[in-house]
């Protein structure tokens, strides 16, 4: 709209434009009396001054068109309908092939898991995040895609609306849970194992998690509700669109986002950091205590009291290896998802006042960037265990390519469990990981 143009004159005499017909507005007579040339000039001012002006008002003659040509006519209050293709394309290539792979990954990790009891201690919490990660890939991730292609009018039912919102929510919220209480109990293990023999066990671990996914869906319940599908102009099915229906759904929305990245988000990650760091003075032989039990035992081996150094260096050697893995994991989770927590609190700092250039760069650049980093996320963590982790590779051609003399591959998906393999296991508690 032309801020130096008098737009009362769009509702003078008794005759308010916003309730005319489509025939009377595109008449050059009509158009040349309110000193426009250009009739899709003059229809965009009226369209825009009836929706911005009158709160929402949608103009009559909106009801009138369909096709081609009312979508042309909506751009004039309604964002795009997708990015330009040159945008669009490598994002949707990249969402997709995350999410196959992802889907694979995750999939193949919850099984050798499960059927492999030596990484069925405190590797439960791995499962719940295989599991969260193939929520969000199964069930967002093609809606991310079909949103992304066509962004309005929604036709993807109300309920995968609220459901968009809601599982990313809760398997953000399950991830940083469930990595926040596997560091605790590696803290637990490494620096006070008396207090793991009490705490850590599976039962007890099986339970938090549990707590952990009801945790997570009772928070998430405000944005199942809070996003909605919902018609722009009443009436009218082409702007059916899936977002918040009103200014005090709005506002609730935007202080859970605060909330969540401050208190679900960057308070676990410095919990988290805190207790990595204290793992690593005791694995590296920073702490008094474990240098003196060291030269203790050096000491008992000379005099011939004790001969098993070797197989403790060797529980020690696994233990750095294992808190690497996991410290990875968390680093990896944390670069991910922060970019997505930045992006969702920027717009309560003035987004009117921004630049334009900043505008610009928020959009299509930033938004798309922390989509692409939330997949991989959830994609990433089974590459990591194979990289980081012997004792998983070992599980891992066992259980999926078979290669296990004792255990036929016809019994792979229905036979046994393979507590038999010679997976090197650790007498130490709470660290038979993978």
């Amino acid at each position: 709209m032309d801020p130096s143009y008098d737009y009362s004159a769009f509702s003078m005499d008794g005759l308010d434009l916003c309730n005319v017909s489509y025939e009377y507005l595109t008449d050059n007579k009509t158009i040349q009396e309110h000193n426009y040339t250009d009739a899709s000039e003059f229809l965009y001012d009226i369209v825009t001054y009836c929706f911005l002006q009158k709160e929402g008002i949608c103009a009559q003659y909106l009801y009138e068109i369909q096709g081609d040509n009312l979508i042309g006519n909506l751009l004039y209050i309604m964002y795009p309908q997708h990015y330009p293709f040159l945008q669009v394309i490598p994002f949707i290539t990249v969402v997709g092939l995350l999410c196959i792979v992802g889907i694979i990954g995750n999939l193949l990790t919850i099984v050798v898991i499960l059927r492999n009891r030596i990484l069925q201690t405190t590797s439960n919490y791995l499962v719940s995040m295989a599991f969260s990660d193939l929520l969000i890939l199964l069930l967002t991730g093609p809606m991310e895609i079909a949103y992304e292609l066509k962004a309005w009018p929604w036709t993807y039912t109300r309920f995968m609306c609220r459901l968009r919102y809601f599982l990313i929510e809760a398997c953000t919220f399950t991830s940083v849970l469930s990595i926040t209480s596997f560091t605790t109990e590696r803290y637990l293990a490494i620096c006070h194992p008396i207090w793991a023999k009490t705490f850590v066990s599976h039962t007890r671990t099986v339970k938090i998690i549990v707590i952990i996914w009801m945790f997570s869906f009772c928070m998430s319940i405000p944005l199942f509700l809070g996003y909605d599908t919902f018609e722009v102009c009443p009436g009218i099915a082409e702007t059916t669109v899936c977002n918040m229906p009103s200014l005090e759904w709005e506002s609730i929305i935007d202080y859970i986002y605060i909330a969540s990245a401050t208190i679900l988000f960057l308070i676990p990650m410095i919990m988290i950091s805190i207790f990595y760091s204290l793992i690593a003075r005791v694995l590296y032989g920073v702490n008094v205590e474990v240098a003196v039990r060291r030269n203790s035992r050096r000491t008992r081996n000379r005099n011939g009291v004790n001969n098993t150094e070797k197989k403790e260096n060797s529980i020690e050697k696994s233990r750095k290896q294992i808190v690497k893995m996991l410290a990875l994991v968390a680093g990896c989770f944390a670069a991910c998802w922060l970019p997505f927590h930045i992006i969702r609190i920027l717009p309560n700092f003035n987004i009117d006042e921004w630049s334009e250039g900043l505008t610009n760069a928020y959009f299509p650049f930033l938004y798309h960037l922390s989509i692409v980093l939330m997949y991989t996320s959830a994609t990433i963590n089974p590459i990591l265990y194979n990289i980081m982790s012997a004792r998983f590779r070992e599980a891992f051609k066992r259980t999926i390519l078979c290669q296990e003399a004792r255990v036929s591959c016809h019994h792979w998906m229905w036979g046994y469990k393979h507590e038999r393999c010679s997976l090197s296991p650790s007498g130490t508690v709470g660290l038979t990981y993978v």
